[in-house]
């Protein structure tokens, strides 16, 4: 071989190719869920014995790491129960975040209630004149206090421990059956130690968890993003030497591919940069000889030996290659630093933090300011700090051979890949914390619940025959014609028209609800709106449309009778406007105090469909119909088409309208049978079927469909036929004689 072709080969860029890199396939996520009622966050309700175990665990811990046993005079703690998870993947997610996130708030609630009881003895002991236990006391509050990250780091630790315990010997089973083990989320995940401390950029913590410390200041070129951003520039720099030409492209498909090629290259680094077992592979060619020597002694498979052997040269360049880099960008005197100092940083800690440790090894200027801070309070240590071995150190620096610089080297990387992985999953779960909203005022669960929004997690002993949620409802609006008139008219006369309406209107319609499954929506003086609703996995009930048309049915007849009773005392007669509309989705519902208040686009379209136009009224008065709703288009088919709301003049006296989507629902829910006859001379196309009612009784239902004319608006004399139609739920006794003679 050539000098000149051995130097070409040691020094070709690295081929990430060549390295057996792992990702991770789990992608947390909690986009396909309900946000709740503050349309912010997740509405969680999480098992209150749960959360009363947890509370009194969290207790326990925290009194064993206070070494506050006695004062707090506590018992045993029973274990933590696990509340139960549905079979939706982000649900269990969600469960097992809002679970951490309980832990989280109980322990620093626990926390500042221990140290509150702490201050109330300690000032009934001083006014009780026990200054000896007082003072006692005041000492082990202090320690208390100045131990306040490490018990909250240790005690968070401890119950996600506990939690990981319950999740892997009860838990695991189920997720990997139910959902496959790789979209199983990770012990890291919640053993993570940035998510049990109190300060991540603590640089005892970060030396202690991650044998690291990062810079925080703005010039600091050991900050995590400027880390990151450098490490991420260099896979992809490396990437690009090895990237395939696009010349035999055209320009356009050739910066397409380059686009999708990068956006795949961004991917794969974000991956390995989040596996710390990653480092090693890259750049650990140490790690790799030592294995080749073993498998060579041990009589090893020779394939393997020889692929082992073939990356220790990717992996020398790889190093070399960063550690270049991370040499420009003036990184690498702080690495070696940072390792060659830890035997001796805590005589200097405190008073100092390791970062000023670290800044007088490599920095001149900041050594006066550290060696004066020093000075300055070795009085309140009671000692003096010597700096002879920080000194002694800073010439060692310089002799540290280059070898041992690029196992620094990658230590650092595998340490900063595995803060790196820990950064990434705290931010998520973080995220998802605060995107949970812990619900225990009793208003807002029912709000939630009532909003299918609430996900709950109870114990078996604590589900109730809890109702499914709704899938769809129905409203029907009744209204009364001519009320206005009815109150003056009855008042002139001294009668008392609110018990009128009671007796006559809504009392008998009430009494009608339970027989087709209504519920009381609201009532507004002269109009009562009802909903029906159906529920998930409920079919029994799909008939919502069928019972709302047989429930307005009935309506009428009670009227009828009523007007037949009021007639012989010279009482007013009702009449009724109805309108019933179909949605394929839940209301939206709020509380005033105990009232539950629906908000529905339906209720306004069935309020539209119970009117009555009384210009139109006026003029089709005197005028013997065979039906008792009709329709008419006076606006143009450019104002109809311009807006969403219904434009259509109507008379509606004792009538009832089906919304067109109500009667699509309906030819779903019942078997329709499509008539067309001659009413009074007039064509018509006429649907009958069967429904039956919560009771189980059957009744039959009549649908006139016909299309809406279009009318002068100051004469109502047809012009022509619109496309569009409107039906009619058919109440004259004739027609329903009539059908039956004809066998329907």
């Amino acid at each position: 071989m050539s000098i000149f072709s051995f130097f070409k080969k040691l020094f070709s860029p690295p081929v990430l190719r060549a390295f057996p890199l792992r990702t991770s396939p789990v992608k947390f996520s909690l986009d396909r869920l309900t946000r709740g009622v503050d349309n912010i966050r997740y509405d969680v309700f999480l098992s209150p014995d749960f959360c009363k175990s947890v509370s009194k665990l969290v207790t326990q811990v925290m009194a064993t790491h206070t070494h506050s046993d006695e004062v707090l005079n506590l018992t045993k703690a029973s274990e933590i129960n696990k509340a139960k998870m549905r079979e939706e993947l982000q649900i269990d997610y969600l469960a097992q975040v809002a679970i951490v996130k309980l832990l989280t708030v109980e322990i620093r609630n626990r926390y500042e209630e221990i140290v509150l009881h702490f201050k109330n003895v300690i000032r009934e002991y001083a006014i009780s004149n026990k200054q000896e236990d007082a003072l006692q006391l005041k000492e082990e509050l202090s320690g208390i206090l100045e131990r306040k990250k490490t018990i909250l780091f240790n005690v968070t630790s401890e119950m996600c421990h506990y939690l990981l315990d319950v999740q892997n010997k009860k838990l695991r089973n189920m997720r990997e059956s139910n959902f496959g083990e790789g979209l199983i989320l990770q012990d890291h995940i919640f053993s993570n130690p940035l998510l049990h401390a109190e300060d991540q950029t603590d640089d005892f913590f970060m030396i202690r968890e991650y044998d690291l410390i990062l810079g925080h200041r703005v010039e600091d070129p050991d900050k995590y993003e400027v880390l990151i951003s450098l490490i991420r520039n260099c896979l992809r720099e490396i990437d690009e030497k090895h990237s395939m030409p696009l010349a035999s492209l055209s320009e356009m498909m050739a910066n397409e591919e380059e686009e999708n090629r990068q956006q795949d290259i961004e991917e794969k680094i974000s991956e390995w940069i989040c596996h710390m077992e990653n480092a090693d592979i890259l750049f650990n060619y140490f790690q790799s000889g030592q294995r080749v020597r073993a498998l060579k002694k041990q009589g090893g498979d020779a394939a393997d030996i020889s692929e082992i052997s073939a990356r220790i040269s990717e992996q020398k360049k790889m190093l070399r290659f960063f550690y270049r880099k991370f040499k420009k960008k003036e990184l690498l005197q702080r690495i070696v630093a940072l390792y060659e100092m830890q035997p001796i940083y805590l005589e200097y800690c405190p008073p100092l933090v390791p970062q000023l440790v670290l800044q007088f090894l490599i920095s001149q200027k900041a050594r006066k300011g550290v060696s004066a801070r020093l000075k300055r309070v070795r009085k309140y240590y009671n000692k003096s700090f010597s700096l002879r071995p920080l000194r002694k150190l800073i010439i060692r620096l310089e002799k540290v051979k280059g070898k041992t610089r690029k196992t620094y080297l990658i230590r650092f990387l595998s340490a900063f890949f595995r803060y790196h992985r820990d950064f990434q999953n705290f931010t998520m779960i973080r995220e998802a914390m605060d995107s949970i909203n812990l619900v225990t005022k009793e208003k807002i669960i029912a709000l939630s619940r009532a909003n299918n929004t609430l996900y709950e997690f109870l114990l078996p002993h604590e589900q109730e025959a809890e109702e499914k949620p709704v899938s769809s409802h129905v409203i029907i609006k009744a209204d009364v014609r001519g009320s206005t008139d009815i109150v003056h008219k009855m008042k002139q006369k001294g009668l008392n028209p609110a018990t009128y309406f009671s007796l006559n209107f809504f009392d008998p319609i009430t009494d009608i609800l339970p027989d087709y499954g209504a519920n009381k929506v609201c009532i507004e003086g002269d109009a009562y709106i009802l909903s029906i609703y159906e529920r998930e996995n409920a079919p029994e009930g799909w008939y919502s449309v069928a019972r709302a048309c047989g429930l307005a049915m009935n309506m009428l007849t009670i009227i009828r009778r009523c007007n037949a009773k009021n007639k012989k005392y010279q009482l007013p007669e009702l009449e009724l406007g109805i309108g019933i509309t179909y949605r394929d989705s839940a209301p939206t519902i709020f509380f005033d105090g105990d009232n539950e208040i629906m908000i529905s686009s339906a209720i306004n379209l069935a309020d539209r469909l119970s009117g009555c136009s009384k210009p139109v009224r006026k003029k089709m008065a005197g005028t013997k119909r065979p039906f008792n709703l009709y329709v008419f288009q006076a606006a143009s088919d450019k104002e109809v088409a311009a807006t969403a709301d219904d434009l259509s003049l109507r008379y509606n006296v004792n009538g009832i309208e089906l919304s067109k989507t109500a009667f699509e629902k309906l030819s779903r829910e019942i078997d329709l049978q499509k008539t067309e006859g001659s009413v009074y001379n007039e064509k018509q196309r006429l649907y009958t079927g069967k429904f039956p009612t919560v009771t189980g009784m059957y009744q039959r239902l009549i649908i006139r469909e016909a299309r809406i004319p279009r009318v002068d608006p100051e004469t109502l004399k047809p012009t022509e036929r619109t496309s569009r139609k409107y039906y009619e739920v058919c109440t004259n006794p004739k027609l329903y004689e009539y059908m039956k003679n004809m066998g329907n």
